[in-house]
C-alpha cells in the first residue's frame, strides 16, 4: 500500500502524484579517474569514503551524501575541491535529466553540502542539469567531508532526479554522477543508479 506520509514542508512538486508502490536498488561505484588537467602531480581524490543513500518515502529519488574525500598526498597549498552532481534519466525516465536542490525559505535551511558553496545551480526546486559545488581546503587537509543537510538536518534528503509522468505515474529511474575535482589530483567519480520498481 502507498505511503502517505505528508513530506517535510516543501514547494509542491509532481514527485506526489506517483500511484502504486515502489522499491529501489542502490549499487555504488566509486572509481578514481586520471585526467590529463589534474594527474600531472601524481595525486589522487578517494571518494571510496562517501555514501550517497537515498531516503523516503519509497517511491522518491530523494538522496543524502555523507562521509568523506581522502586526498592523496595531503594538499600543499590552499586547493579548491569541487563536486559535480548531475542526473541522467533511465529506463521510463529516458526523457528526464536534471536535479531539484530543495530550498528551505533560508540560506541557512536550504539543502546543501556542510561548509560548500554552491558554485552552479541554486537552492530554490527548480529543475538544472548540473550543480557545482566547491569547498576550499587548508594545505595539509587530507580528507573532506561531505555531508548534505535539508533544513539543518543531515538524515533529510537535499536533492533529488528529475521526472517523468508515465501511464499516471512518476519515474525517477536514473544515474546520479558525482565528479570530485582538485587541481593537482586526479578525479574521483561516484556513480549511483537508482532504479524504481511500480506495481
Amino acid at each position: 500500500m502507498l505511503d502517505e506520509r505528508p513530506l517535510p514542508a516543501r514547494p509542491p512538486i509532481s514527485r506526489r502524484t506517483v500511484i502504486g508502490a515502489a522499491a529501489w536498488s542502490v549499487p555504488v561505484i566509486a572509481l578514481t579517474v586520471a585526467t590529463p588537467a589534474h594527474a600531472a602531480s601524481g595525486g589522487a581524490i578517494d571518494a571510496s569514503g562517501v555514501a550517497l543513500a537515498f531516503t523516503g518515502p519509497q517511491w522518491s529519488s530523494t538522496f543524502t551524501l555523507s562521509g568523506q574525500l581522502a586526498l592523496s598526498p595531503a594538499t600543499a597549498a590552499p586547493t579548491q575541491v569541487t563536486a559535480t552532481i548531475t542526473w541522467q534519466g533511465t529506463g521510463a525516465n529516458a526523457g528526464a535529466q536534471g536535479l531539484y536542490l530543495y530550498d528551505g525559505g533560508s540560506p541557512t535551511q536550504d539543502g546543501g553540502i556542510s561548509g560548500w558553496t554552491i558554485l552552479q545551480g541554486a537552492a530554490d526546486d527548480q529543475l538544472y542539469n548540473t550543480f557545482v559545488f566547491g569547498a576550499i581546503v587548508a594545505a595539509g587537509t587530507a580528507t573532506v567531508p561531505t555531508v548534505s543537510t535539508y533544513l539543518g538536518d543531515q538524515d533529510e534528503g537535499f536533492m533529488y532526479g528529475a521526472e517523468t509522468p508515465n501511464a499516471g505515474s512518476a519515474f525517477w529511474d536514473g544515474i546520479i554522477t558525482i565528479r570530485f575535482s582538485a587541481p593537482e589530483y586526479a578525479d574521483a567519480v561516484l556513480t549511483v543508479p537508482y532504479t524504481q520498481t511500480v506495481e
